[in-house]
């Protein structure tokens, strides 16, 4: 105790070292491992768009050179999930394993982390015990960790499929972990998850995840959440929940927000579905009167909003959420334009359909007889029935007019008379968005070499489709609340068996990315 304790205080005592010799010095780092550099080549073009983006550090770090064969200082800057060096070389972060590395030479010690993928390994170490703590908290928040088991204990299963309870053993605070078998996903549900993923780790926001960490061992991948606690739209609607129409309109006003926000971004939803929301019970005394609903939307693609895949929308959405103008071949539509026709059709959906025998039917079932009938919209318009609200015709006219291009934009829909009556009835405030630089250069990249990475991880044959996103395991989280429970026994490896995931289809991982995470963990 007391040898760790004289080095710790070494350490932390220490000004900037030179441990460039230490490195070069003992070869405790097989040469494969170093010359297996998993960076890739960043062009000037997509370097300079990074300018938007906040920079989270900079400073030199050791690393290996490949071009002189040994441990050299090289600059590196950190963006949200990405690693850039002064040789105009990256690195997605969230594609990698993160290790701690220790290199210990009689009483010089040096401090660095292994990050490992499929398409090789970076080693960094530090000159400080400052730039030890900044940079290993940073880039723990956006790499994959290991030893959940050892770091959380899972209490309970959760209403949503593959969602616990968990709590922190260093400090007893509860979190929500999805678990993921990664053997059980396609190419493009992968993707699909990694997408998500990558952007949670970028921001936070009112209505979407409040993502904390990656972890994944073996074939297990742990996604950790704030603590939440409530149920899907549509599997409340199906219990018999009845929404007022203040209710429905604080629902459509949170959504608006969030779509708002990621196309700030860039970035398009398009799939904005009762199975894609989650309803939040309150996690304290209640007030049924003037109670706020919250909600969170998951289950993203998280596309470019330039990025074009009709092909995709049709496997992943119902037609009845698809906009006429992508069913016409001779117009190439803009994929932001979906989400604002979807919000108008979930607005219909929740205004005026009924479904029968709700708790035997899935959504895709709920939808036969379901249709949006705009000229119906338009006669009771023109016609000015007393029976319903003529401002909530009105924006149901103005989100799903046919013509996109006469379509009500998301800052007036969030502006209109209807949405503004509603909430004036609530009590309580709305909390402001927090808008941060875009994010698509750093999707980009990522996407550049994700092919890569996903064909060393899993098989090319046997490639499951991605259907309905009701099936889709991509879900949800809550902010603010910070609870605390008893721990109990562990139930990490009674869940791991229960898993209700998609049959097994791929191989399992890359043995030999296992075999070299045996270091000590962080």
């Amino acid at each position: 105790m007391k040898q760790t304790k004289k080095r710790v205080s070494y350490i932390k005592n220490q000004k900037p070292t030179n441990i460039e010799w230490i490195l070069n010095l003992l070869d405790q780092i097989p040469k494969y491992q170093l010359q297996q550099s998993n960076m890739k080549k960043i062009s000037a073009a997509q370097l300079s768009k990074l300018q938007d983006c906040d920079q989270l550090l900079k400073s030199s770090l050791y690393t290996f050179d490949n071009k002189i064969n040994k441990f050299t200082q090289m600059q590196f800057t950190l963006y949200p999930n990405m690693l850039i060096g002064d040789n105009q070389e990256y690195l997605v972060l969230s594609s990698c394993i993160m290790n701690k590395k220790i290199i210990q030479y009689k009483e010089f010690t040096a401090q660095g982390v292994q990050l490992l993928n499929s398409q090789g390994n970076l080693f960094l170490f530090y000159e400080s015990y400052v730039q030890q703590l900044n940079w290993e908290k940073q880039l723990k928040r956006f790499s994959k960790l290991q030893n959940f088991s050892n770091k959380y204990t899972i209490q309970e299963k959760l209403s949503i499929q593959n969602h616990y309870a968990c709590v922190k053993n260093k400090n007893n605070r509860v979190y929500t972990v999805q678990l993921i078998r990664l053997s059980s996903l396609s190419e493009q549900l992968y993707e699909a998850l990694m997408n998500e993923i990558n952007i949670l780790m970028c921001f936070k926001q009112n209505g979407l995840h409040q993502f904390h960490a990656l972890f994944e061992d073996g074939d297990i991948l742990y996604i950790l959440y704030d603590y939440w606690v409530g149920d899907t739209l549509y599997k409340l609607l199906q219990q018999g929940f009845k929404l007022t129409a203040s209710q429905i309109a604080q629902i459509i006003f949170q959504i608006i927000k969030v779509v708002r926000f990621l196309h700030q971004n860039n970035l398009y939803h398009g799939a904005i579905l009762p199975t894609n929301i989650v309803l939040h019970r309150a996690t304290g005394p209640q007030n049924q009167s003037g109670q706020q609903l919250k909600i969170t939307l998951f289950n993203f693609a998280y596309r470019d909003a330039n990025q074009y895949n009709l092909t995709w929308l049709n496997k992943r959405v119902p037609k009845q959420w698809i906009p006429p103008e992508f069913n016409n071949l001779q117009i190439k539509p803009e994929f932001q334009n979906i989400d604002g026709y979807q919000i108008g059709v979930l607005l219909y959906y929740l205004t005026f359909h009924t479904n029968v025998n709700k708790s035997q039917q899935s959504f895709i079932k709920s939808l036969d007889n379901f249709k949006v009938d705009y000229q119906w919209l338009k006669s009771i318009k023109q016609e000015q029935q007393q029976e319903y609200s003529f401002s909530l015709i009105e924006l149901l006219c103005g989100l799903l007019d046919p013509d996109f291009q006469n379509r009500i934009t998301l800052n007036n829909a969030l502006a209109h008379q209807w949405l503004t009556n509603q909430r004036q009835k609530q009590n309580g405030q709305n909390e402001k968005p927090k808008i941060l630089p875009s994010l698509r250069t750093i999707l980009e990249l990522r996407e550049q070499s994700s092919c890569e990475i996903l064909s060393s991880r899993l098989g090319k044959e046997d490639q499951l489709h991605v259907t309905s996103s009701s099936e889709d395991d991509i879900e949800v989280c809550d902010d603010e609340y910070i609870h605390r429970i008893s721990k109990e026994n562990n139930k990490i490896p009674y869940y791991q068996n229960i898993l209700s995931l998609i049959p097994q289809k791929h191989p399992s991982r890359n043995k030999q990315i296992i075999d070299q995470c045996q270091e000590s963990q962080f």
